[in-house]
């Protein structure tokens, strides 16, 4: 055990801000504007009954606000908030089964964990949504420096309750949303990841990670016929892989990333805190979260109030980012950073749901650069050694949603004229907002993307 004192308490803020987007509201016109801020109480004991067990437990409240009234002047102030509980026991060795594996040289730094969650979210005129997870498994390193994760249990509960007539109605009209959006149990006995970051001995400055993950729901409740009105079955793998080359002032990162979940049996699609989604911070930056996809979809037209939430079964995603230093505008202590991007991906179903003559959500090989969405930009970053606060202004040069027009090319209508306006300008100019909505997108982020 390293000396350290026993008993840890911790306390964290954070906050959110997003601008000019559709895809947080139904029966709210135009929400943007949404303002979201959550705060975090942690206790950790680290040597729970005398054993080197380690015991976190912490509670997370948050609230998102809509600082722009909708034009029936409405005031949804408040448009979602969330309550959250969890409580994680580290165990320093295996566990039953595997007890026997204790002291194998080929299974360093064990440990058994246990987790336990539950939450509770309101999105405001549109649902409540109840969650429980239990989770039972075992982590390890290889020799090579790997780090594999196994769940030799997992079981998920979401309860979706309270739902609004224009939320309803939303899911008869998007038949694929209506098999998403449900209450559903996911119960796995094969969930295992495995990970590795190494740097490459003849070039320092060059290092890479991997990583992937396989979960499994159903197959064991399939076989003995056990909740059969509320399981779903679904096998899940996705591939994560990142390489860098540093030099004193600057970095060159690649990333890609790819994951599908395949629905077994009867069932239609994964259920929806399973989906993939792009978008925000540390996705496809030129799009807000969820808000890419899926496939040939077209957007929500701008100011209506259709629910724009963009998730699927399948996503592919890879992202090239040049840094370098600008300042160092506090010696040893704030660092400025700027950024050059590009970003390219979408999200898909894997089984089709066409919603208006050609446009299709389903993934076919043949389609798949003509789905595909492009972004490129520029961003800061305030670097205080321990974390970065990360400023990114993306823009999208080919919209999935005009695939059938030049593939989706398209280059923001930007001038040097009315940069500025387009960019930043305030109050009721609808022109400009549409533009934003269309083409832009801004975000703010803590630590580096990938």
């Amino acid at each position: 055990l390293i000396p350290a004192g026993q008993y840890v308490f911790e306390a964290s803020l954070e906050a959110s801000y997003s601008a000019n987007s559709n895809t947080n509201s139904v029966t709210t016109v135009n929400a943007g504007n949404l303002l979201g801020t959550s705060a975090s109480l942690s206790f950790t004991n680290r040597n729970l009954g005398k054993e080197g067990i380690k015991w976190t437990s912490s509670v997370r409240a948050g609230v998102e606000f809509n600082l722009k009234p909708d034009r029936n002047d409405r005031k949804n102030l408040i448009n979602s908030n969330e309550l959250g509980l969890s409580n994680t026991f580290i165990i320093p060795r295996f566990l039953f089964p595997f007890k026997k594996l204790n002291g194998n040289p080929k299974y360093s730094q064990p440990q058994t964990f246990v987790n336990l969650n539950t939450s509770l979210i309101n999105r405001i005129n549109l649902f409540n949504l109840q969650s429980a997870n239990l989770g039972y498994g075992f982590t390890w390193h290889t020799r090579r420096n790997g780090e594999f994760t196994f769940k030799l249990l997992n079981v998920e509960f979401a309860k979706l309750y309270n739902q609004t007539d224009s939320f309803t109605k939303t899911l008869e009209q998007n038949p694929f949303l209506k098999y998403s959006f449900n209450t559903a149990l996911v119960a796995g006995n094969l969930n295992a990841s495995y990970s590795i970051s190494r740097t490459n001995p003849k070039f320092a400055n060059r290092q890479y990670s991997f990583k992937s993950n396989l979960e499994e729901s159903g197959l064991v409740c399939q076989a003995f016929n056990l909740f059969e009105k509320y399981i779903r079955k679904f096998i899940k793998l996705d591939f994560e892989y990142s390489h860098s080359r540093s030099r004193p002032k600057s970095a060159l990162i690649f990333r890609s990333f790819v994951g599908a979940g395949v629905p077994l049996f009867k069932d239609t699609s994964l259920p929806f805190f399973k989906q993939y989604f792009g978008g925000g911070s540390n996705s496809m930056r030129g799009w807000p979260v969820r808000g890419i996809g899926r496939g040939s979809q077209p957007l929500a037209p701008y100011a209506t109030s259709r629910f724009n939430d963009r998730t699927g079964d399948l996503q592919f995603e890879t992202n090239l980012e040049y840094r370098y230093n600008i300042a160092q505008l506090i010696p040893n202590t704030m660092l400025l950073k700027g950024a050059l991007f590009i970003d390219a991906g979408n999200v898909w179903n894997l089984r089709n749901s066409k919603t208006s003559g050609t446009d299709s959500a389903q993934f076919q090989f043949k389609n798949f650069w003509r789905d595909l969405g492009i972004n490129a930009g520029a961003g800061f970053r305030l670097d205080f050694n321990y974390f970065v606060i990360r400023l990114d202004l993306g823009f999208r040069f080919k919209r999935p949603e005009m695939a059938y027009v030049k593939n989706g090319w398209k280059i923001p209508s930007l001038s040097f004229n009315d940069v500025f306006q387009k960019l930043f300008a305030k109050g009721e100019n609808d022109e400009y907002r549409k533009w934003r909505y269309e083409n832009f997108n801004f975000t703010i982020g803590i630590n580096y993307p990938f």
